[in-house]
């Protein structure tokens, strides 16, 4: 074991060192610190808008506690047309803002960064993505509402957008050609930022193009799209780790991976799970299946508090078990981090995978039946799945996963030590 360590930190730790000395790496964990406070906002707006304000949740809904019957006294559709859901609705939707906050807080902390590492002017680089954000927003969903560019989905969105405009438009910036000369009685200030109104228009008119060109592309693919998710792919185990690989690869850009890939959730996962709650239960991989995919986070705390010495990530860890109970995992994933820490990298796209591979033997040989039920994302972690397969057995399946992945972090997390140590050491 001791050799295993000891050839882990010659060849991966220099790895880590080297990444984390990258300036762009730095940008982006320089934006998520300043993030860090609105994320951890949003995650508690989030969990009020699907527990404590959704009229079809698991306190309100006659599968879960009831309270919605209890309150008004009303079932059926004379509930969901009453007031008092009418009310909650509109409280949800108002939480719900709270991505808008983020996903434009974003775009201004990131284009700041960029602005420092590519040496050009702050504040016209974060007026300019800010412009090229919007100009995204122009493109609706058909009802007059840009609401993907307003929800877990506009992260990606606006990390994307700032990267792409922030880098055209400090190039621009730097061709000194493109400069104006405006007239010597103007004043100084204003021919500043006057001689960089070709560089804006300029990057400001590829961005908007872009945007064009990304809509019509996607247009021409959904029909493809549509096409593939009546085939048997998506039941495929292969294609299942692909895709949970994929997932949890964004999310550790930071990116919301199931926003991300919300229209193949849509798709084909969804119609899966309605298909084994309406008939015989015949699809593995459902909307159910990967509804607790957090669940490997929860491995990452319990395998700090076992193994760790380190005391700021034990009372993280501590402190966000309450959260993990009810799958929010942000506080967590930002507060340590693991979002862009290559430390975790392996094991934070592994786990899951490891996860999907065990839970498809385990359905597919029939020891757990197959997620029928659709309960809430937020549902605590275990008594979902026994609610979701019917059985005790599926609560047994992700407290496997739960062993199997708090033994897939420990030399991770062991190795995170002597790193921090010799960090700590160095500034000593």
């Amino acid at each position: 074991m001791e050799r295993f360590f000891s050839f882990w930190e010659l060849t991966f730790v220099p790895s880590i060192t080297s990444f984390y000395r990258n300036k762009y790496f730095l940008a982006v964990r320089r934006s998520f610190y300043v993030l860090l406070p609105f994320w951890l906002t949003i995650s508690i707006f989030d969990l009020l808008g699907n527990v404590f304000l959704n009229p079809s949740g698991i306190l309100m809904d006659k599968d879960g506690l009831n309270l919605g019957f209890w309150l008004t006294g009303l079932s059926g559709e004379d509930y969901l047309q009453s007031n008092f859901v009418q009310g909650l609705q509109v409280c949800k939707k108002i939480i719900g803002g709270g991505y808008s906050i983020v996903a434009m807080t974003i775009v201004v902390t990131l284009s700041r960064q960029l602005s420092e590492i590519w040496n050009s002017d702050k504040i016209l680089t974060i007026l300019t993505s800010i412009s090229a954000f919007i100009l995204a927003m122009a493109l609706t969903d058909g009802q007059g509402e840009s609401s993907s560019y307003f929800s877990e989905l506009g992260f990606f969105s606006a990390f994307s957008i700032t990267f792409v405009s922030a880098r055209i438009f400090s190039w621009l910036y730097n061709f000194k050609k493109l400069q104006l000369a405006p007239p010597k009685s103007m004043p100084k200030e204003m021919a500043k930022y006057l001689s960089n109104f070709l560089p804006i228009s300029l990057t400001l008119i590829i961005a908007g193009s872009t945007t064009i060109l990304l809509y019509f592309l996607k247009t021409l693919g959904e029909p493809l799209f549509e096409f593939l998710s009546g085939m048997s792919i998506f039941q495929n185990p292969i294609f299942v780790m692909f895709y949970q690989f994929v997932v949890w690869f964004l999310w550790w850009l930071g990116i919301p991976g199931y926003g991300v890939t919300a229209r193949l959730q849509e798709l084909a996962y969804i119609p899966a799970q309605i298909g084994n709650q309406i008939g015989e239960p015949t699809a593995i991989f459902t909307e159910g299946f990967f509804e607790a995919g957090v669940i490997h986070v929860l491995g990452l705390m319990i395998a700090i508090l076992v193994f760790s010495q380190h005391e700021d990530w034990r009372t993280l860890s501590k402190f966000s078990l309450p959260l993990m109970s009810f799958n929010v995992q942000e506080i967590f994933i930002f507060g340590l981090p693991v979002i862009l820490n290559p430390i975790f990298l392996i094991p934070y796209v592994f786990a899951p995978v490891a996860n999907a591979f065990v839970g498809y033997v385990a359905i597919s040989w029939g020891i757990v039946p197959a997620f029928q039920v659709d309960v809430p994302w937020t549902m605590p972690l275990f008594i979902g799945a026994m609610i979701g397969t019917h059985s005790f057995m599926g609560g047994l399946l992700q407290m496997v996963w739960l062993i199997m992945d708090i033994f897939i972090y420990a030399p991770f997390v062991i190795t995170a030590n002597s790193i921090e140590h010799e960090s700590e050491s160095k500034s000593s």
